[in-house]
């Protein structure tokens, strides 16, 4: 019997952003890296990306930062840390601070999620498949960077809706 483990990238951009592009294709790279294990342990990998286009969607996803990497439900990055993301900033008005996440991996900071610290989280889900998934609590209220950002979105910004 196959077991399936959900992959999701949620961002707010995945254009212009120079940590969300470079995350959603490294996590990609990660997928495509371990889907022959998964094929022997019996695993279904369903990689989805979910670009958030308004307050409303992320308040739903229970977006935190961008961007972020669930495995069935748990945010690989417990330890949310962010900072000055200039790309995201372009595509506000008034050129906005936007803070994106920035990822600890073996005692750096890096810009995106690298390789090898997907592929180790992917690995551990994998072998923790039969832990049940987590039901995202949605939010009542949008952290203040992420708010900050789309009531100052730039309109026709978001090549995903526009």
């Amino acid at each position: 019997m196959k077991r399936d483990l959900n992959v999701d990238l949620l961002v707010i951009d995945l254009n212009t952003c120079k940590r969300c592009v470079p995350t959603g294709e490294q996590l990609k790279e990660a997928v495509k890296i371990l889907t022959p294990v998964a094929d022997v342990l019996g695993i279904d990998l369903h990689y989805r990306e979910f670009v958030v286009k308004n307050p409303e969607e992320a308040k739903k996803l229970g977006l935190l930062s961008s961007p972020t990497i669930r495995l069935n439900g748990r945010d690989i990055a417990q330890d949310i840390r962010e900072s000055e993301c200039e790309s995201c900033g372009d595509l506000t008005d008034n050129n906005t601070r936007v803070d994106c996440r920035e990822w600890h991996y073996r005692g750096q900071v890096y810009p995106a999620a690298p390789t090898a610290m997907l592929v180790e989280a992917l690995m551990g889900a994998m072998l923790d498949v039969e832990a049940p998934s987590v039901d995202i609590e949605p939010l009542e209220a949008l952290p203040g960077n992420l708010d900050r950002y789309f009531k100052n979105r730039k309109e026709g910004s978001c090549s995903c809706c526009s």
